[in-house]
């Protein structure tokens, strides 16, 4: 009778528990976010008080000749510089962009580890050896990552990625976009009207698919339980792990904005306020 009982309580409690600290790791995860938003925000300033490019948020070289909407991630981590001469860093490299924030110690390491997943943060080892963030210039692989980045490379007339040039609901940072080979992922897959479950495919892989903390270009981070939480109305909203278009959008046109999008390496944000967060899961 005892033992039945403890398995009765167990079968509520260990439940309840695991529900609480999900919810504590959503939490932190939230914070997290914030505190790169706060990174972001003073390399915009940084960059504008040098004179430089207004109010921009952190990019690699970007090379409109050879890749002008793709994107690439985690190349050349051991190099000294991004921006040297014959460094391994490809052009258009949006995990080397996001590592500028960790290389001028506006954001550590451990900023970009969501608590929910087994990722650990950066040890920036070169040949074995610990070496300071600011000689390196990426993040070694994408166990060290945990979230994804509005692409800031694109020819779509009027992109840009600064501090004032996106409407609130622009969505600049997520838990990492789950991409497309995972056996339940799907990020262009399910419609922006379909059932939570189905919805579920294309949701963030960091909190159990259950919906991904999203920072928003206002500073402030929600947790959706659907990706298609960008700009639009209502239900009616940009997925924001794809892009609008597979080419950039002529100035004028808009399409609806709750398409489900497209995918790929050779593509980039189609639109003004396309979100397309990068890198995925499968990078």
């Amino acid at each position: 009778m005892v033992l039945a009982i403890l398995v009765i309580l167990a079968c509520i409690f260990i439940p309840y528990f695991s529900k609480l600290r999900e919810a504590d790791r959503r939490a932190r995860c939230a914070d997290n976010l914030r505190a790169i938003m706060d990174g972001l925000r003073q390399y915009a300033s940084l960059r504008n008080a040098k004179g430089q490019e207004l109010h921009a948020y952190p990019s690699v070289i970007y090379d409109p000749a050879h890749n002008l909407n793709g994107y690439v991630a985690y190349s050349g981590a051991d190099s000294a510089s991004p921006f040297a001469k014959g460094t391994a860093v490809r052009p258009n490299d949006v995990t080397a962009s996001l590592w500028l924030l960790v290389r001028q110690g506006l954001a550590p390491a451990s900023r970009f580890i969501c608590p929910s997943t087994h990722n650990s943060a950066d040890a920036m080892l070169t040949n074995g050896r610990q070496v300071p963030a600011n000689l390196r210039s990426n993040f070694t692989d994408g166990s060290h990552l945990s979230y994804s980045y509005a692409s800031p490379f694109s020819s779509a007339a009027g992109y840009q990625m600064n501090d004032d040039s996106h409407v609130a609901d622009f969505a600049l940072m997520a838990d990492k976009n789950p991409g497309i080979k995972g056996k339940t992922d799907s990020i262009n897959g399910p419609s922006f009207d379909s059932q939570p479950f189905d919805l579920a495919r294309a949701n963030s892989n960091n909190h159990g698919k259950v919906g991904q903390n999203v920072l928003y270009a206002d500073g402030h981070v929600a947790f959706q339980t659907t990706p298609y939480c960008g700009i639009g109305q209502g239900a009616k909203r940009d997925n924001i792990y794809t892009a609008l278009s597979p080419i950039p959008l002529s100035p004028g046109q808009r399409p609806p904005v709750e398409s489900n999008g497209y995918y790929g390496h050779e593509i980039g944000p189609s639109w003004t306020n396309d979100s397309y967060l990068l890198p995925t899961d499968n990078d």
